[in-house]
Order: structure tokens, then C-alpha cells, then sequence
């Protein structure tokens, strides 16, 4: 009998994928993001941190999955690694901290309406 691992759940590939689809449509408007309005450049902020949710939810996820699955494991402590390489102690902190600048961004964006 197969074991199902944290990678190979229909629902883990779902939100995988729903992730990628996101982060596509983000990445496919960012070149012209110095064309947009400031009602476009919010809206563009908003679907970033909305990616980003749904990257946290995921990690969240993973690190759960990670007391029990080798493979989930390995991979919380390679994002963890990478993340700590550049000053973070977690792809957790490391995200919150994107959060934080895009609040800014939005502000500013906001305050110049």
C-alpha cells in the first residue's frame, strides 16, 4: 500500500498550484506597474499580499506536516535555511516582513491620492 505523503495530496497539489496560477498573474502585470494609476497600484499591493497569505497558509501547513513527513521536513529546513541566509529566522518572518513593505507602498500610494 502507498503511503500519501505531504506533496502528494490532491490538496497540497491544489493550493500548489493555485499558488503558481497567482504568483503568474502577478508577475505577468509587474512590468507595467510603473504605468498603473494609484487605484492599480493598490489593487496590484492587495493581490501580492493575497499571495502571500495563501504562501503562509501553505508554509503553516508544511510545517505541520513536517513532525511527520520526511520529505516535508527536508523542505522546512531548506525554505528555512534560505530564508535565514538572508537575515530571517523563517520563511514565516521573512513574509511578514513583505507585509510589512507593502502596507507601506500602499500607504504611500494612499497618502499621495
Amino acid at each position: 500500500m502507498t503511503q500519501n505523503t505531504f506533496f502528494t495530496s490532491e490538496q497540497v497539489q491544489q493550493n500548489l498550484h493555485d499558488i503558481f496560477q497567482t504568483y503568474q498573474e502577478i508577475a505577468s502585470v509587474t512590468s507595467m506597474l510603473p504605468k498603473f494609476n494609484k487605484e492599480e497600484k493598490i489593487e496590484h499591493i492587495d493581490k501580492c499580499k493575497g499571495l502571500i497569505d495563501k504562501q503562509k497558509t501553505f508554509y503553516m501547513r508544511l510545517c505541520l506536516a513536517a513532525g511527520e513527513d520526511p520529505e516535508a521536513s527536508d523542505m522546512k529546513m531548506r525554505i528555512n535555511a534560505l530564508s535565514q541566509a538572508f537575515g530571517y529566522t523563517d520563511l514565516a518572518a521573512c513574509m511578514d516582513a513583505m507585509v510589512v513593505t507593502l502596507d507601506k507602498a500602499a500607504e504611500r500610494e494612499l497618502d499621495s491620492l
